[in-house]
């Protein structure tokens, strides 16, 4: 897939279930992963990883992450022992990934987004403008449809931003900010916004960028029901949660029997996971 866009994600998140994203590649993972964005309101993405270093993983860490994001559509190739198809927000694929010990005050810190591509809907009233990334994820590939981020951009009301300065339609631009938020639309991610931090304009495109029509659905996002056992507030099991989290990094060569060296102990799941191979090589082998 050809693109002239693209969009990360970076910030502190937890890992938890750990498993082989194609079972015929060994170092192919996949993760579950959770995101801070406000009180009782966290991202959840699926991110898959190849792990050419064949590091451990334990079936719950912290670590700093840098992926490539999209919206799940639907059709994508998830599974998880809990966790629904629907209550994925993102996908993406790691491009690289450190561990990391945190309390969990340090762990509620907004992810950061880094957005390139071309800017539609600009409005200089409220302030904002809009960037459909599509760039390639191994999870969407097969859906029929395009792997998106579609982020809208605001600028905060501070005397940097006095003067918003809003681009023009089908202007290229490359900016980053913290997430916010998302809304949704029949309960399927539909749009995630940032506030902009910076922003570099970098000409404009020849070619009309295709303007999709307005959601009818507006709100904050909600807290789903997550088969997950972290969780970023305070309750009761605080402390067996904290336990799960102090396990010191280890590291372990692959081995013949990869399901018990690479994830301590955990038995490499089976069964409908299995729907999730793909043969074709990683996004790290490709490149």
């Amino acid at each position: 897939m050809s693109s002239q866009a693209s969009a990360t994600i970076t910030g502190l998140a937890v890992l938890e279930n750990p498993r082989f994203y194609d079972t015929k590649q060994s170092n192919s993972f996949v993760f579950d992963a959770q995101f801070y964005l406000a009180p009782h309101v966290t991202l959840v993405a699926q991110l898959r990883y190849y792990n050419a270093k064949g590091d451990h993983f334990d079936p719950m860490g912290q670590y700093v992450v840098c992926s490539t994001i999209a919206k799940t559509q639907e059709g994508a190739k998830l599974g998880s022992l809990d966790i629904k198809p629907e209550e994925y927000h993102v996908v993406g694929d790691i491009i690289w990934l450190i561990r990391v010990s945190a309390t969990k005050q340090q762990l509620r810190n907004r992810p950061w987004i880094s957005v390139s591509g071309a800017a539609i809907i600009p409005s200089k009233d409220s302030g904002t403008f809009q960037v459909n990334a599509v760039q390639f994820t191994h999870a969407n590939r097969n859906t029929g449809h395009l792997s998106t981020m579609p982020i809208e951009a605001m600028f905060p009301d501070t005397p940097r931003y006095a003067k918003k300065p809003i681009p023009k339609p089908n202007t290229y631009v490359t900016l980053g900010g913290f997430l916010s938020r998302y809304t949704e639309k029949n309960n399927i991610p539909d749009r995630f916004y940032i506030e902009v931090d910076h922003v570099v304009f970098l000409g404009r495109s020849q070619i009309p960028v295709e303007t999709p029509g307005k959601s009818p659905f507006e709100g904050s996002c909600r807290k789903r029901k997550q088969g997950l056992k972290f969780s970023f507030d305070d309750d009761d099991d605080d402390d067996d949660d904290e336990k799960d989290l102090e396990t010191p990094c280890k590291k372990a060569r692959l081995s013949g029997d990869t399901g018990s060296s690479l994830f301590g102990g955990m038995k490499p799941i089976t069964g409908p996971l299995n729907s999730l191979s793909d043969t074709s090589s990683s996004r790290s082998e490709s490149e």
